[in-house]
């Protein structure tokens, strides 16, 4: 009896110490800022080139404007419009993210992702690829006639020419600069406007 006495004292242990060990990373888990709920629209401009020879072809501009159509702690989904300025081109996309960056759309090279945790950036924002991002310092940021305190990060990766680089709002989380630059290609996107909050 005492052998089994002791090995039930040991699972329910092990059982307090993994229970422990748990709340202490969910703490340190990103989570979604809480201003982000269905009916949430956030529009962002757009501009995209390509490089041929160190040269930029004529660029396209784009508008995109996004719905979070549900919301929570750790899950965020919605649909993102975009439509080519000047043409009817455009389309309308659904994806999905969660707390921590990985984000599924039905549209290669989109994903929806418009904020990061404040609290804990680096681990709530990853390139397309998993790239990961190093915090680089914060500052003043204005954008179309409004002054943020802007925190910055970026992906570097100088075998290969990629840059990512992500400005956002360092109280929110919201972001208000995203660009991807490679020896082939140019895309920048700029916070425009939000409703629905």
């Amino acid at each position: 009896m005492k052998s089994l006495a002791a090995c039930v004292a040991c699972v329910l242990i092990l059982a307090s110490i993994c229970v422990r060990g748990h709340s202490v990373r969910a703490a340190n888990a990103p989570t979604i800022p809480s201003w982000i709920h269905p009916g949430l629209v956030v529009i962002y401009d757009g501009d995209s080139a390509f490089v041929t020879n160190g040269r930029f072809s004529q660029g396209i501009r784009v508008v995109m404007t996004t719905k979070v159509n549900s919301s929570s702690s750790t899950q965020v989904s919605g649909v993102t419009n975009v439509q080519t300025v000047g043409s009817p081109i455009g389309g309308t996309h659904s994806w999905a993210c969660n707390a921590g960056g990985n984000c599924t759309s039905d549209s290669s090279g989109l994903n929806g992702q418009f904020w990061v945790d404040p609290a804990n950036p680096t681990a709530s924002k990853r390139g397309a690829n998993g790239e990961p991002y190093v915090l680089k310092g914060t500052g003043p940021y204005t954008l179309n006639g409004k002054t943020w305190t802007g925190t910055l990060m970026v992906y570097e990766n100088p075998a290969s020419g990629v840059q990512l680089v992500c400005t956002f709002d360092s109280q929110t989380g919201l972001v208000l600069q995203y660009s991807e630059s490679s020896p082939s290609q140019q895309v920048h996107t700029y916070f425009r406007s939000m409703s629905g909050n």
